[in-house]
Order: C-alpha cells, then sequence, then structure tokens
C-alpha cells in the first residue's frame, strides 16, 4: 500500500494497468471526456488505497495509532475496517464497475469476518453483515457513511458491499446499472483525479 502525506480522502487508483479492459472489443481507445484526448483501453476498475479515517491520522502516529494490512485496518483499537468490493453493472456487458472500498463495521463484525476469512463456504454460513461506506467519492454525493449490506464471497475473493440508501446516486446505479457511456464519464473523470 502507498502511504499519503495528505490528510483527507485517500487518492483513488485505477487497478493495475493488466486488468483494464476495454469497453467493448470493438472500442480499443475511447476519447476522454475531461483532457479531449485519445486514450487507449478504458478501464473499469478503481479502488481507494485506505479508509478515509486512516487518511485523517497524522502520518507519524500512524505507527502507534493504527493496524493495517491489504484487506483490514483497525484505529485506535476502536474502529474497525474491512475491505471489499461495490460493483455496479454495465449494461450490455458481463463485467462491471468495480469500486474497491472501505467499509467500517462494529468490532464483532470484524471478528467474525477474520475468524472466518480462509474458511471454505463462508459465504454460506456467515453474513450478511451491516456497515458503512468508509470512503467519500468525489464524483457523487457525499459517500462517507453510507448504509451497507456485506456479504461474503468464496475465499480468496473480498467481500461485496451493497449501498442500503435508495435514494442515493451511487445505490441507484448499482442497482439498475449504467450505460457504457456512464461508465467512459467515470473512468474519464477518474483517470485525472488519480495521484
Amino acid at each position: 500500500m502507498r502511504d499519503s502525506d495528505q490528510r483527507g480522502a485517500p487518492a483513488l487508483m485505477s487497478t493495475e494497468p493488466g486488468s483494464t479492459v476495454s469497453l467493448s472489443s470493438e472500442r480499443k481507445t475511447y476519447v476522454c471526456g475531461t483532457c479531449g484526448q485519445r486514450h487507449h483501453g478504458l478501464p473499469l476498475s478503481f479502488a481507494a488505497e485506505f479508509p478515509d479515517p486512516y487518511a485523517n491520522v497524522k502520518r507519524d502516529e500512524r505507527d502507534m495509532r493504527c493496524v493495517i494490512g491489504s484487506d483490514q485496518c483497525i484505529i485506535d483499537r476502536q474502529f474497525f475496517f474491512i475491505r471489499g468490493c461495490l460493483e455496479i453493472p454495465v449494461l450490455g456487458r458481463e463485467d462491471a464497475f468495480l469500486w474497491g472500498l472501505w467499509a467500517t463495521v462494529r468490532e464483532e463484525v470484524f471478528d467474525e469476518i477474520s475468524a472466518c476469512w480462509e474458511l471454505q463456504g463462508r459465504e454460506n454460513s456467515h453474513g450478511p453483515f451491516k456497515g458503512r461506506l468508509a470512503n467519500s467519492l468525489s464524483i457523487y454525493p457525499e459517500t462517507l457513511n453510507l448504509k451497507l449490506r456485506i456479504t461474503l464471497q468464496p475465499v480468496g475473493q473480498r467481500p461485496l458491499f451493497f449501498i442500503e440508501e435508495g435514494e442515493h446516486l451511487l445505490a441507484q446505479e448499482q442497482s439498475v446499472g449504467i450505460t457504457e457511456g456512464r461508465a467512459m464519464e467515470l473512468a474519464s473523470l477518474l483517470l485525472h483525479q488519480v495521484k
């Protein structure tokens, strides 16, 4: 994980170049709505490096106050976070627009998820759980603290997040899907925020 000197929300980053996909086989390039240039391949996956509250801890205090790994974070032994995926269907496509985000959960939920992390069939015997989104996504109305349903996936896959506040734009897009044009718009905006 990349560390940040900035306070506030962590930068969103596109996933590794090898995991980017073109929006359609006949569209290997697209014209960016932000910069107007032609880009090769459209990434459909973006991730927050860490929960926003972690970003708000002063860098020189993080080692004393925080424990963070690729999928879990604890701050001050009282705030617990897990990493998961929020998928938005892209209409007419098999692959979804994917957000890698963090959720804050109660300690007992954190403990249960940790205890079954390597358990085969965990998705059938544990959860769903409740949590709140721990990232603010600048391209949407405020997303920090949106209520979530968290469902476990088979071992090797991160949990899935489902927004439970149906009036929010992010929840609506997750529920009904987005067009390819909207996926291009999101990617164009996000690519120019990546640091």
